[in-house]
């Protein structure tokens, strides 16, 4: 018979075990160690045993799911929470359970969720309604439910989640490929901006930081003559994202140009001095990601050798 539980603390090891069973063997660091996991997910702001249930088969547990809510000010002084709008970040069935627990297990999330002030409820991640697993989960960024996650797709369209959102993986391969090729624009540029890089970098948001502090990071800026930056981006060494395959991957993110200096390459400039300055480092792989109908974004990465290589999924309940 299956029963339902708040975790305890000594759960931990068995929530690795399903971890390590129940996840998808891309986009994922696995195998993880109860430290690792405890760290990455159960050290956070606004963590409570209460929004992380056990589903038990005999005593042994064979799925967990875990629900949270975003901030209130991802960059802003504020560290609240914003309890209107939850998710349900992670679900994870072992190979013993059978179907229903899925759905079960997302019914019990939902109800937790709804008990804590929830008006909307989210399946997945995505950023700022990401409050747990991202840096473990989803590449690059937590953008969703990663494609082969199929008990978390499974149970979340049993239960009433529609599809609101999808965004794309990519990876540019860095490991022994020639760099990107010649632009005549870069000459110019190069002349005109200058590239400043800050390693061992701190996140701007506390948010980021809250999920990627321990992280090695690594700032890119370009700055004009006066010295003001005219676009930014960051990438982080995904320390676990290797174990199945054996690439070291860098991810990147917070990739932004001024507003007055748009359409003038700065972009694609700066992301090409990050793929040349991490194929010197010794990275095999530059992780990205964007939202599937930002062809204009998805067209630059693919110019500059990437390619897609998963996509995540994030379902709201009653969503269309």
């Amino acid at each position: 018979m299956t029963t339902f539980r708040t975790a305890r603390n000594d759960d931990i090891p068995a929530l690795v075990r399903l971890w390590n069973e129940g996840t998808p063997s891309y986009g994922v660091a696995r195998p993880l160690k109860p430290r690792e996991l405890t760290e990455a997910c159960y050290n956070h702001l606004g963590f409570s045993l209460q929004d992380l249930i056990v589903a038990e088969e005999n005593g042994r547990p064979i799925g967990f799911v875990h629900s949270g809510f975003g901030p209130v000010e991802a960059a802003g002084a504020s560290h609240r929470l914003d309890r209107s709008m939850g998710t349900i970040a992670m679900l994870a069935i072992g190979p013993e359970a059978d179907e229903g627990v899925g759905p079960l297990l997302i019914e019990q999330s939902v109800a937790r969720l709804r008990a804590e002030g929830a008006q909307v409820i989210y399946a997945g991640g995505q950023y700022p309604l990401n409050p747990f697993y991202w840096g473990i989960y989803g590449g690059s960024e937590f953008a969703g439910i990663l494609r082969e996650h199929d008990a978390f797709h499974r149970a979340a369209r049993a239960s009433g989640f529609n599809e609101v959102a999808r965004s794309i993986l990519l990876e540019r391969d860095l490991s022994g490929s020639a760099e990107p090729g010649f632009d005549p624009k870069s000459v110019l540029l190069r002349r005109r901006f200058q590239l400043t890089v800050e390693e061992d970098a701190a996140f701007a948001s506390w948010w980021d930081a809250l999920a990627l502090g321990a992280t090695y990071a690594i700032r890119f800026q370009l700055e004009d003559s006066a010295g003001r930056a005219v676009a930014t981006a960051t990438t982080w060494d995904m320390a676990g994202f290797e174990r199945l395959d054996g690439r070291l991957r860098a991810g990147l993110i917070d990739v932004e140009v001024a507003n007055e200096s748009r359409r003038q390459g700065l972009g694609k400039y700066l992301i090409r001095e990050v793929i040349r300055y991490h194929m010197q480092r010794g990275i095999h792989a530059l992780a990205v990601q964007t939202r599937a109908p930002n062809e204009a974004a998805l067209a630059l990465y693919q110019s500059l050798g990437f390619e897609a290589v998963d996509e995540a999924m994030l379902y709201r309940l009653g969503g269309s």
